[in-house]
């Protein structure tokens, strides 16, 4: 061989520059030949036009040196080739393309096209060479904004991290194999619509007004502050968790986990997935109780003439009903969660259409409130549901007849003979207006606490009585539960949970460490004002008596925030009743997903099993215990029990979150350096 000359006429060379990583270049493993000791061997650089133009995106290799980026590199060994300067010129002006480069455009021409722009796919010929150039991401966002916005509107999903992956195992089982598509959702559509629809659930509709009503509008306020402080501290520390280096695709679960360590991680995975499968039966529950009570009364299985024994018959029609609900929501979990996706926009439209309803009907409530009338037996609250009129008499052809109160109250339908009830014989029937609107002054009345002892009866303490007890009559509206602050405290706190949806989906967000912390404080920002306005809006539109009946007895019926609504309260018995459902299919999703995920990271090794699952990835075993323990949560049968219950299992999995973060911080350790300066 011919010793190399030391004068080299050097060619003009155009490189195509694009940053990656040598170990995900296909033939440059860690095995490939070390050019530091490779003294002999020669390194060709091919030009930009020796690339075909199918593959000019492609990237070639980066070298560990000084440089970041190295054009496509060849290696030859030294027997092979001869080592003169003028075939260096040569094969530069040929545009040779040999040895690993070669290898690089046939063997991992498919890999190499989805490696890189972040997984970017691009179909064969498009031009994208020179978006290569974009130092950020939002340079390659080129689509405009209302369009860009529409599209995702359009595509909105509010599943778990896993489930849409499943989803798309099914469709390429089925032959719908789809292109992957770059993680595009932004702080809006990934973060804060999905929060939003997690936070607002069945409390907001079913118990709010009845909780307003019971603590009055100021300790009210105060249950709505502490929690909504609680979430919002939790969120802080969670945005310092997820902007502590790059957030893994994976959720919550993932994103603590491999933070903060195993063990950290599958305290809070485990309170976090009980949580939520609890949550799923306190949504199944809320559902039968809106189809049930307000929707189908008929439809009840279990009746009872007795007042006493009139509870426990619907609570056996709600483990009834509920365990069917739970039986086809299941069922349509395992078929496949696409049926589940396909609906998350109406779900979500139900939720808002719901909320603007309530706000549209207390503004129209100043000038013209709803007709809901309340019949009142002195300062003592009466059922309408078996009322015709609110009297003790009513007029049939001229003649002066009982009505069906008196029947009620007297042990006989005739004027003459007739023994009727002390309290009764002594005060008069009257009718107050159940919503007096937004200019009646009735805040005044509703902010102080009423609350009282099971099977009292509802009073108006502004309403004038006679002083005489009477018997207990079932005619009257009687408080079901035992009430105190700690109580609607555990009632009201599931309605503020859910702020860990966005980060269920980090892997989906262009820029995750951005928007979880945006996404998630606003949202938070966002419920708690509505939260809080609709407290004061609901003690100074509706009646004391009216909010501290729960099941709407003494309006005939309906449901009581319905009854603020317009146009009709309707919406938000159907709107709340398909949101319901919703957020319970959503809840059967994400937590089997979630117990699968702890139980393959091994710790707790009798959980391996519900690791398994079918061939697309679904969940099979971890599915199953998940509908078991919901349907411990439905045989409780009431939605004032199994509250209280989720509420533990979700303050133990924020304070998990919050000891983490402060632990992190006074230890200081050297891996905790969060992007988020915003936290204590």
């Amino acid at each position: 061989m011919h010793p190399p000359e030391t004068t080299t006429k050097m060619a003009s060379v155009r490189f195509m520059v694009t940053p990656t990583k040598i170990d995900d270049i296909p033939g440059l493993s860690d095995t490939s030949p070390d050019l530091s000791s490779r003294s002999s061997s020669r390194v060709r650089f091919s030009s930009r036009e020796s690339v075909p133009e199918t593959s000019r995106s492609e990237p070639m290799s980066e070298m560990s040196g000084a440089t970041t980026s190295l054009a496509t590199v060849a290696l030859d060994p030294p027997s092979d080739r001869t080592s003169h300067p003028q075939d260096v010129i040569e094969d530069l002006s040929q545009n040779s393309i040999t040895g690993e480069h070669s290898q690089l455009l046939d063997d991992g021409h498919k890999k190499a096209r989805n490696a890189y722009l972040n997984n970017s796919n691009y179909e064969e010929g498009d031009e994208y060479f020179d978006k290569n150039l974009a130092l950020f991401e939002e340079e390659m966002d080129t689509r405009p904004k209302v369009s860009s916005l529409l599209n995702r509107m359009a595509n909105y999903t509010n599943l778990t991290q896993g489930a849409k992956e499943h989803e798309e195992a099914e469709n390429i089982t089925e032959g719908k194999k789809k292109p992957t598509k770059t993680p595009q959702m932004g702080t809006f559509m990934g973060v804060y619509l999905p929060c939003l629809q997690n936070i607002f659930g069945v409390i907001l509709f079913l118990r709010l007004t009845w909780v307003v009503g019971t603590a009055g509008v100021l300790q009210a306020f105060a249950i709505v502050l502490i929690c909504c402080c609680c979430t919002m501290l939790t969120a802080i520390s969670m945005s310092a968790i997820a902007t502590n280096g790059v957030v893994p695709a994976g959720g919550s679960y993932f994103m603590i986990s491999r933070a903060l360590g195993p063990e950290f991680g599958g305290a809070v995975g485990l309170c976090f997935y009980l949580g939520t499968t609890f949550a799923a039966a306190m949504y199944i529950l809320g559902a039968i109780e809106i189809f049930l009570v307000y929707i189908v009364p008929r439809a009840a299985i279990f009746h009872s003439d007795d007042a006493l024994k009139e509870s426990a018959a619907m609570l056996n029609n709600m483990r009834v009903y509920g365990t069917a609900f739970l039986v086809l929501m299941v069922l349509v979990v395992f078929i496949g969660v696409r049926y589940v996706n396909k609906f998350a926009s109406l779900f979500l439209a139900c939720v808002i259409v719901s909320i603007l309803a309530i706000y549209a009907g207390a503004i129209k409530s100043s000038f013209a409130p709803p007709h809901f009338p309340v019949c009142m037996l002195g300062n003592r609250t009466l059922s309408s549901r078996h009322i015709d009129v609110c009297s003790k008499t009513k007029e049939i052809n001229n003649m002066t007849v009982p009505s069906k109160l008196w029947g009620f109250f007297c042990n006989s339908s005739q004027f003459f003979n007739a023994t009727c009830d002390e309290y009764f014989v002594h005060n008069n029937v009257t009718s107050i207006q159940g919503i007096p609107g937004l200019a009646s002054g009735i805040i005044t009345e509703n902010l102080w606490s009423n609350y009282l002892p099971k099977g009292e009866i509802i009073e108006k303490p502004s309403a004038k009585s006679s002083d005489v007890l009477g018997s207990l009559n079932h005619e009257y509206v009687l408080v079901d539960i035992t009430t105190s602050f700690t109580l609607l405290v555990g009632i009201f706190f599931p309605s503020v949970t859910g702020i860990m949806a966005g980060s269920n989906r980090s892997g989906d967000l262009k820029d995750a460490q951005k928007s979880i912390p945006i996404g998630t404080i606003l949202a938070i920002l966002t419920t708690s004002f509505v939260y809080l306005s609709n407290v004061v809006l609901f003690g100074a539109c509706i009646e004391g008596v009216v909010l501290r009946d729960k099941f709407g007895d003494a309006v005939k019926g309906n449901l009581v925030v319905g009854t603020l609504s317009w146009p009709s309260p309707w919406v938000i018995v159907i709107g709340s009743f398909f949101s319901t459902c919703g957020a319970g299919l959503q809840s059967l999703t994400g937590a089997p997903r979630l117990l699968q995920a702890i139980a393959k990271d091994n710790i707790i090794p009798f959980l391996r099993v519900f690791g398994h699952s079918k061939a697309n990835g679904e969940p099979t075993w971890a599915l199953l215990l998940t509908a078991a323990i919901a349907e411990l949560g439905i045989l409780i049968a009431s939605l004032d029990l199994v509250a209280p219950i989720l509420s533990m299992f979700f303050l133990m999995c924020y304070l998990f979150v919050n000891l983490a973060c402060a632990l992190q911080t006074l230890l200081r350790t050297p891996n905790w350096r969060p992007r988020f300066r915003y936290y204590h």
